[in-house]
């Protein structure tokens, strides 16, 4: 064989596995952060801004997994809940978007929510809550394993 078949027959073997690891990785899923990214990174300013409320604020707001009840136990502070809250918590898993969650924000009388996990696949998950009280914007998250 001389030396032209020979690089036919590398050439040929690049190509064929050069589309061979195109159809592969175009057939895997890819979990986005959020599908709408580029909207929200323009609108990121105002993220800043409710996070800057909550760090702002006197008494803040507690994110703590209750083991027991395998529940999510979110405290507001007691002027917010006094005032109305209104807003909603997500429940981000980043290892497989979708299993993400979200609920409205409904608190008790001590300003308290719980969100039972169970049935949550376990590894790590990303509550975020964003909440409204008072005319002003707020949000915070906490990291948690399952």
């Amino acid at each position: 064989m001389n030396w032209g078949w020979k690089i036919a027959i590398l050439y040929s073997g690049f190509v064929v596995m050069t589309l061979g690891m195109v159809f592969y990785f175009m057939g895997h899923k890819v979990d986005l952060v959020a599908e709408d990214y580029y909207k929200q990174e323009i609108a990121y300013q105002d993220q800043i801004d409710k996070m800057s409320n909550s760090q702002a604020m006197l008494q803040p707001l507690g994110i703590d997994l209750d083991r027991q009840t395998l529940s999510a136990i979110i405290r507001f502070p007691t002027e917010h809940a006094s005032a109305g809250i209104q807003g909603s918590v997500q429940l981000y898993r980043p290892a497989n978007s979708d299993e993400d969650k979200s609920f409205d924000i409904l608190i008790d009388s001590t300003g308290v929510q719980s969100v039972l996990l169970t049935g949550f696949s376990k590894g790590l998950w990303k509550i975020k809550v964003m909440w409204n009280s008072g005319g002003k914007d707020y949000y915070s998250e906490k990291v948690v394993t399952l």
